[in-house]
Parts: structure tokens; C-alpha cells; sequence
């Protein structure tokens, strides 16, 4: 099986091996792992898909976190971002006016910040239909045709147009939204302490969201001891599946990152083997006398 070669991050005095989160890693007990610039092999032992999911607070371009996610979250990681979205879901009260309409007219609810994307800039406002008015034209009955979908709805009395500009205010009472959406974001830079972690992502969030969730998804490897050295983030590590079916001795594998560890590594399990041969020829020696 060739050998695989990844970014990740650990921290010192950890066996976990965080695998940045646009990639997976095919894993077999007892393989070797080249960490980044260390130059002594770990043994993976297993791995494990998991879900961080967090909520956050926000300003700018700057997700805020609660704990220390060092190492566990990186630069170039994708999340999963969700928040608060609002619909109509009822006309409590209509305004006398002035103003004379007709049944079947659609009519559209202003202000509020609608929830958009980068397929949908604007966003989705309200849409009514008109369903009853009274023979001078006042509208008495309408039905919500589209829900819309807000960040923040508009408070009321709020203001209803149609496409002539002939207004007319009602109450609209706003409730969750049946769908919601969820946007993706790679972070730029993570910088964490121990009550806080502070995501820089690539670009920001609509206007509006001061408040969500995000959920990343990653791979961590479990390693067969504490990674003892210096912590580090998004460096470039190896994976090998080949070694000699006796003694284990890894193998040089095509396009290794560092050939001279992997064969130092070779070299010790060597020697090891011959001190463990000798010992027991003495052994064996010494009963003959």
C-alpha cells in the first residue's frame, strides 16, 4: 500500500493527530506516522471521525468560541455555519387606509434584514396576496403567498407596498423558520486561550448574524504514545503501511517527505533485534556451563 501524505496539527503531551478537515486518511493499526519535522516514527493505533459543533459570537470577520481549541481547529479548516432565521406566519392586524387595491394583488413587506447568500443577494422578503377588501378598495383579509426569511424581521407596525408604491401597514407576527441555511466558511487564522478561541474566517458573515453555530468535521488519529515535542499546527505529516512482515522494519516508501528518518527507524528496530538476539545466545551460553 503506498504511503499518504497529510496536514495536521497535535499538541505536546497528546496522542491525538488532528487531520485537517478537507481530508481523510486511510488507517491500519500499527503503521508508521512521520510528524511533521520530527524525526522519530509513531504508530497509529486507530481514528475516529468526529463533529465539533460550538456556538459563537461575532464581530466582523471573527468567530468567538468558549474553550481552548488549539490544535483541535486550524487555519484552512472548513465549518459548517447556522443561525437564527425568521418567516411570517401570520397577519395579526391591518391598518385602515387611504389607499384602494384589488383582490389577487400581491403585495410586499419592507424592511428587516432578509437572510442572503451568494446565490441569493437580496434575500427573501415577505410576499402577500390580498384575499378580501371592502368595496371603497381597503384591504380586510390577506394570506402569506412567501414566507420570506429574515435575520431580523421588521418590528411593527411594519410597512406593506405594491409594485406602485401604494402603501398600507400591518402586523406581522414572525416565528423560527421552517429551513434554514447554512453557510461554509475556512478559517484563516485560530488563536486560542484557555477560556476562548478567537476563528478569523476568509470572509464574513451577512450582515445581521451576531450569533450562531458552527460544527466542523474532522478525522483524528489516535497514536500509540504522547507526542513529546514541540506543538504544531498544519504541517505536512506521512503515513507508511509498508514494512517486512517479520520484524516489522518499515519500508522506504516512493516519494517519502524524509527517507533518512524512515531508514534511522529501520536501523533502530535492527538493532534492537540484534541486542535482543545476543542477550539470549548469552543466556543460552551461560546454562551450557
Amino acid at each position: 500500500m503506498k504511503s499518504e501524505t497529510f496536514e495536521a496539527s497535535i499538541q505536546r503531551g497528546s496522542n491525538q493527530l488532528y487531520v485537517r478537515s478537507d481530508k481523510t486518511v486511510a488507517i491500519k493499526n500499527g503503521a508508521f506516522v512521520k510528524l511533521g519535522t520530527n524525526d522519530i516514527f509513531y504508530r497509529a493505533e486507530s481514528s475516529e471521525k468526529i463533529n465539533l459543533k460550538k456556538k459563537f459570537t461575532r464581530n466582523e470577520n471573527v468567530l468567538t468560541v468558549k474553550g481552548d481549541y488549539n490544535y483541535k481547529l486550524s487555519p484552512h479548516d472548513k465549518c459548517k455555519i447556522t443561525f437564527d432565521e425568521y418567516e411570517a406566519v401570520e397577519i395579526s392586524h391591518i391598518e385602515e387606509s387611504s389607499s384602494t387595491f384589488k383582490i389577487g394583488q400581491k403585495i410586499y413587506v419592507l424592511g428587516g434584514t432578509t437572510s442572503s447568500s451568494s446565490g441569493n443577494l437580496t434575500g427573501e422578503y415577505t410576499i402577500m396576496e390580498v384575499a378580501k377588501i371592502t368595496p371603497s378598495g381597503e384591504i380586510t383579509q390577506a394570506k402569506i403567498i412567501k414566507p420570506g426569511l429574515y435575520i431580523n424581521p421588521p418590528k411593527n407596525p411594519i410597512q406593506v407596498t405594491d409594485e406602485d408604491g401604494r402603501r398600507i401597514e400591518m402586523n406581522i407576527e414572525f416565528d423560527g423558520a421552517s429551513t434554514i441555511s447554512i453557510l461554509e466558511r475556512d478559517f484563516e487564522g485560530v488563536n486560542g486561550t484557555a477560556a476562548e478561541t478567537k476563528l478569523k474566517t476568509a470572509y464574513p458573515l451577512p450582515a445581521g448574524v451576531e450569533k450562531g453555530e458552527l460544527t466542523v468535521s474532522k478525522q483524528v488519529i489516535l497514536l500509540d504514545k504522547e507526542y513529546s515535542h514541540e506543538s504544531f499546527s498544519n504541517q505536512l505529516c506521512q503515513i507508511t503501511f509498508d514494512y517486512s512482515p517479520v520484524s516489522g522494519i518499515p519500508l522506504l516508501p516512493p516519494n517519502t517527505i524524509d527517507p533518512q528518518t524512515t531508514y534511522n527507524e529501520g536501523i533502530r528496530i535492527i538493532d534492537q533485534k540484534l541486542l535482543d538476539l545476543e542477550k539470549r545466545i548469552t543466556r543460552i551460553e551461560n546454562m551450557n556451563y
